[in-house]
């Protein structure tokens, strides 16, 4: 759907040179961010942690950091984008991405194999539930958002960190999205939808496609 608005003249409009300070806006609240990770401001207070679930369990900081950042120079490099991929396959018959993403699928099924994680299906997964239903329309509105956005969630953190302020700011909704919808019954669990998921899916979908709708220009 995202791709058929990108051929009927879906756009945002041109980007235009910034000063370039706003390009470190999001670098410079990234490096806070790890800052109070590093060192609390005030012990016991913010950042605050999840105490149980999959948002309680990380790597060292020390190992994450040094992961992430050579993963950043070569999803950087090689423009990695798993919504970019799927939308110049469809448009341009491109399969320059794809590459990066088939080569992504391949080393995660690997490496769950090996560490012996592997699950296939929905059932027993750490965060995943079995209502197929929403499980599709969740993904649907994820879809459609990234490619009205120009770009997966992976793809907005690097161009954030080269100085993209648009980017920046799809990065900060994420952030507050993800606040937003695990303290307002919005995020679903193993157990299954929250309270509001259907109805944060449901407003999503309308609006997404209602952007998609109106945000076009002609095509002469």
């Amino acid at each position: 759907m995202g791709v058929q608005f990108i051929k009927g003249g879906y756009n945002l409009g041109r980007n235009y040179p910034a000063y370039k300070f706003t390009g470190l806006i999001m670098p410079l609240l990234m490096l806070g961010l790890l800052l109070l990770l590093i060192r609390p401001i005030v012990p016991g207070g913010a950042p605050f942690f999840s105490e149980k679930g999959p948002g309680s369990q990380h790597a060292p900081i020390l190992i994450s950091f040094a992961i992430a950042f050579f993963i950043g120079i070569f999803a950087q490099r090689t423009q990695f984008c798993t919504m970019g991929a799927v939308r110049d396959i469809i448009l341009m018959r491109d399969f320059h991405l794809a590459s990066g993403v088939i080569g992504l699928l391949i080393f995660a099924f690997l490496s769950n194999l090996v560490l012996g994680q592997f699950k296939p299906g929905f059932a027993g997964q750490p965060i995943a539930h079995t209502n197929q239903i929403w499980n599709f329309l969740g993904m649907a509105l994820s879809g459609l958002a990234y490619a009205l956005a120009g770009g997966c969630p992976g793809r907005q953190l690097f161009l954030s960190g080269e100085g993209n302020i648009d980017a920046g700011v799809f990065v900060i909704g994420m952030i507050v999205g993800a606040g937003f919808a695990n303290n307002f019954g919005v995020a679903a669990s193993p157990a299954g939808i929250g309270p509001w998921s259907a109805f944060a899916v449901i407003v999503g979908l309308l609006f997404c496609i209602a952007t998609g709708v109106f945000m076009r220009k002609k095509i002469v």
